[in-house]
């Protein structure tokens, strides 16, 4: 009897520390069906990324303080390049305006159908492309889809669901955004 409930005590310990993992990916407070229009670009807070404390099930964190405005602004590196963002949780995909897509060498295959968006300021025709590799401090993903804004579309990029909802968790609290990988 005994052994039996010491084998059922270290079975559930397996599957309480593994739990996380089975979840299926999410993003707290990531929603919004539309990609965000042009935010006007504001000083970029460094991003501060911590190791995996005892508590933290090994995760990799990134935190992002928000600025005066209440907005999180970012450097990440985009295909090994540095990027100024804008972490929009309403925005369905990473947005990168055509000027930012040309200096990464972005290319926009034209035969593939352009997908329609609403945004801030209004409809707006973009192309789907995807990032090879998106790191942001120490959380790093490849293939991230994206879209590319047409020219004239917006001024900021932004890192939206795309890249948000594949993240163990996003959180808000006391004026910093909290990511999870």
């Amino acid at each position: 009897m005994l052994k039996n409930s010491l084998i059922f005590a270290v079975a559930a310990l397996a599957i309480a520390f593994s739990a996380p993992s089975l979840l299926p990916q999410r993003a707290t407070g990531v929603s919004a069906p539309a990609v965000s229009g042009p935010v006007a670009p504001a000083p970029v807070a460094p991003v501060a990324t911590t190791a995996a404390a005892a508590g933290d099930f090994g995760y990799r964190q990134a935190s992002i303080t928000a600025d005066a405005g209440g907005q999180f602004h970012t450097n990440a590196l985009i295909d090994g390049q540095d990027v100024s963002l804008v972490v929009d949780t309403g925005a369905t995909m990473v947005a990168l305006t055509a000027d930012t897509a040309e200096r990464l060498g972005v290319v926009v295959d034209p035969s593939t159908p352009k997908l329609r968006v609403n945004t801030a300021n209004g409809v707006s025709f973009v192309s789907p492309v995807v990032l090879r590799q998106v790191s942001l401090g120490s959380i790093y993903m490849d293939d991230v889809r994206a879209v590319v804004m047409p020219p004239g579309a917006g001024t900021a990029d932004l890192l939206g669901a795309s890249f948000l909802k594949r993240l163990v968790s996003v959180e808000q609290r006391d004026g910093v955004l909290v990511l999870r990988q």
